[in-house]
């Protein structure tokens, strides 16, 4: 299946096939997102968009007609709630009376969806049903369907991003033990991409929780922009130059690395103003043209870089803690037992190892393609490894059962 994942600073295709002895990747591509048309979940501008994405498909070869994409962003809500027993035909009416208590916005404007996912007993004898609650404005889906069609694309499905993090994910996820002395065991998937951090909080194989904090690397890199007085693509490039100044006392694993990534420029994308045969010739450069370039570029004061960094991802994590302390106080007794980390800021060096230190809980560096093969056609493997923390949606819609 293909699978189209519209981000804030990158757009990526994937496409995975699924036979006898799994999953494998046949096919994926990366463009970078014209400055403005995705802000929040939201496509701003609907050409632009589809301008980068059908050249990039161009580019790669990917001629599938058919689709799946993803809904993110913060009017999307995804809620456990405990409601009377009802079957689930009754369900698809009774819904309608339930989700105003959640759901903030016109129902009518909205896409709604709900499943029981598990029947209770009262200790009066009265049945009870707990169901997973999915909302989302139509314009969200509108969006990226008037993407789709101006490249004759066909969306089969539109699911959510929590749920496709955790089907590429589902090999990191502790199984379930439901509540026993040490609580209910949590694992936390958290993407900081661009403009969002997405925390998914999951219970085994079930959705518990999710929310988008309006919040990324782009925050970062504007308070380098305006305290140090330097243009954003290069406030962007001293963020991953500097990362956050730590040490490697207690570097935190990467399963499929031995050795510090190098921080590079964004091999493997196409650039929207640039055409594919320029693409082919040269990298992408935000300011140096060779990894030996960006180190033996002068830098601003380094101290200074790492302290505006620290301060950019501390507003990021107060975030992290604010949901996770909201979720505590939803359920009797929650032990969070790992971080699962993706996105595209998980290159920002040192990252992994703030978290942990900020949290407590260990932290894995995921790779959403652990359990994927690569096929041997796909030419350019180097940005394939160095982007595949961002492709984790991507991946995760693509392995998605039709």
């Amino acid at each position: 299946m293909l699978a189209i994942d519209f981000g804030a600073y990158s757009i990526k295709a994937v496409k995975i096939e699924r036979n006898r002895s799994g999953y494998y990747l046949s096919n994926f591509g990366i463009v970078l997102t014209p400055p403005g048309s995705i802000v929040h979940g939201e496509i701003k501008d609907v050409d632009s968009v589809s301008q980068a994405l059908g050249k990039m498909l161009q580019k790669k070869g990917i001629s599938d007609r058919n689709c799946i994409i993803a809904l993110t962003g913060q009017k999307v809500i995804v809620r456990e709630i405990t409601s009377p027993f009802m079957t689930e035909k009754e369900l698809k009416e009774g819904i309608r009376w339930e989700a105003p208590k959640y759901v903030p916005y016109d129902l009518e404007d909205s896409l709604l969806d709900a499943k029981i996912i598990e029947e209770l007993e009262e200790k009066d004898g009265s049945r009870m049903i707990k169901i997973l609650l999915v909302a989302s404005p139509k314009n969200l889906l509108e969006q990226q369907i008037a993407v789709l069609k101006k490249l004759k694309l066909q969306p089969r499905v539109a699911d959510i991003v929590a749920n496709a993090q955790m089907r590429a994910f589902e090999s990191y996820l502790v199984p379930s033990s439901g509540l026993n002395e040490e609580g209910t065991l949590i694992d936390i998937i958290l993407s900081i991409g661009a403009s969002t951090t997405e925390i998914t909080l999951v219970e085994g194989d079930r959705l518990k929780f999710t929310r988008t904090i309006l919040k990324g690397g782009d925050d970062i890199n504007r308070l380098i922009e305006n305290k140090l007085n330097v243009p954003f693509p290069e406030a962007e490039l001293l963020k991953r130059q500097v990362g956050l100044g730590l040490d490697e006392e207690d570097p935190v694993p990467d399963p499929e690395k031995n050795s510090k990534e190098k921080i590079t420029e964004i091999n493997g994308m196409i650039e929207p103003s640039i055409t594919s045969e320029q693409a082919d010739k040269e990298p992408i450069h935000i300011k140096a043209n060779t990894a030996e370039d960006e180190k033996e570029a002068p830098l601003p004061n380094e101290e200074k870089i790492a302290e505006l960094v620290n301060s950019g991802v501390t507003e990021i994590f107060n975030e992290i803690r604010k949901s996770l302390n909201y979720f505590k106080t939803q359920y009797q007794k929650v032990n969070y037992q790992r971080i699962i980390l993706c996105g595209g800021m998980t290159r920002l060096s040192n990252l992994g190892q703030m978290l942990k230190k900020q949290f407590g809980i260990t932290v894995v560096i995921a790779n959403p393609l652990k359990d994927v093969v690569v096929n041997e056609s796909i030419s350019n493997v180097e940005a394939l490894e160095e982007q595949k923390s961002a492709l984790a949606t991507a991946v995760g819609l693509a392995k998605r059962e039709r």
